[in-house]
């Protein structure tokens, strides 16, 4: 099979856009002078990482309908026709091999106009609890890749499904640790804890850690690297400055794969592509679902984790000042317990997934030619 080009099409959130680029990594892989193009918005993550990865990318206006009264949600039909009528315009000019999408908004005007113009689509869904776009895009695609073996009841399909696991990036699996220690200033004789809360930040985990992370770095054999997302930028790098050779502050880490490397614990919520990185990575976390994620499906990936011991749980009403502390505290001092956590996360790895998706998009289209 020759192959002229993909498009791939999930942005918004890193857990959207973050298996697109594993999927992308391996079609570059199987197929070395294919054409990779990414959809997305100037709004979302994609808008940061994309251009620094080279590929090339098309912007669309279309955005998510709030589930709210909201202004903007009058412009929502205008922004939708704009995107869908770009869409098909660039489709049609390139006619690419086989559409993408790894949900989101973004997601739903791309794999509806390659279906429209008979262009092979596929899904790939990360959660247990498939989105609202991935639900309904599977009507349509040729195949549905799933995360987790729980979401299959909820498409009606079953022969079109296939579980993989969620798609890890490559650029994780190529960082040494000393090297990644060297790159921030860290020092190998102490452990270090990453604090993070995806692409956007989390307040509340930022707020808690306020209150500790002096005390944190003081007391124990500790360092800190820490992503607050823009919200909470300034304030937490002011509030540590009297700490900076123990405790980098960064708006957006881009460099994961540096991160995880350095990283012997993790404080983080628990999105499906998060969880995937993290077991990849082999680094212990403290979870704390966001709340509100849909179905409570963070709250399942983070008590699934819990249950194997590879993890612990706080939800985010349970989580105060000292019992954070203590909780770092009894891990930390604890090689034992962090090792038996790192031996556990590995049953949550799934290393192949990119590659078997892009194995699978080969067969099927091969199939239909």
């Amino acid at each position: 099979m020759q192959a002229t080009g993909f498009h791939l099409a999930g942005g918004g959130t890193g857990g959207h856009l973050f298996p697109a680029l594993a999927i992308a990594e391996a079609l570059q892989e199987r197929f070395q002078d294919c054409e990779i193009s990414f959809w997305g918005t100037t709004r979302g993550v994609e808008s940061q990482i994309l251009p620094q990865k080279g590929y090339r990318w098309y912007r669309i206006w279309v955005q998510g309908f709030l589930r709210r009264w909201d202004l903007k949600n009058l412009l929502f039909p205008f922004t939708l026709l704009a995107s869908f009528i770009k869409i098909v315009v660039v489709l049609l000019w390139h006619r690419p091999q086989a559409v993408i999408g790894t949900g989101g908004y973004v997601s739903g005007p791309v794999i509806l106009a390659a279906f429209l113009l008979r262009i092979p689509c596929f899904i790939q869904e990360q959660n247990v609890f498939p989105g609202a776009t991935s639900r309904i895009l599977s009507r349509i695609a040729k195949r549905i890749y799933l995360n987790f073996e729980a979401s299959r009841s909820y498409f009606r399909n079953q022969a079109k499904i296939l579980v993989t696991g969620n798609p890890v990036r490559l650029e994780l699996r190529r960082v040494n640790r000393r090297t990644a220690l060297q790159k921030w200033n860290l020092s190998p004789q102490l452990k270090t804890l990453f604090v993070f809360g995806g692409s956007q930040g989390a307040h509340p985990l930022n707020k808690v850690m306020l209150e500790i992370a002096a005390s944190l770095v003081n007391k124990l054999p500790l360092q800190i690297i820490w992503s607050t997302g823009k919200l909470d930028y300034m304030k937490v790098l002011k509030n540590t400055a009297l700490h900076r050779q123990k405790i980098k502050v960064f708006e957006f880490i881009d460099d994961m794969g540096a991160a995880y490397a350095v990283s012997d614990l993790a404080l983080c919520r628990a999105g499906a592509t998060t969880v995937a990185e993290l077991s990849f990575c082999e680094v212990p976390p403290i979870l704390v679902p966001y709340p509100h994620a849909t179905a409570g499906h963070q709250e399942f990936n983070a008590r699934a984790l819990e249950k194997a011991n590879a993890a612990v749980c706080i939800l985010e009403n349970e989580l105060s000042a000292k019992r954070l502390f203590d909780l770092v505290e009894a891990l930390v001092t604890n090689e034992e317990k962090l090792q038996q956590m790192r031996t556990n996360l590995r049953l949550f790895a799934h290393p192949d997934a990119a590659k078997t998706i892009v194995e699978d998009i080969v067969r099927t289209l091969r199939r239909i030619e």
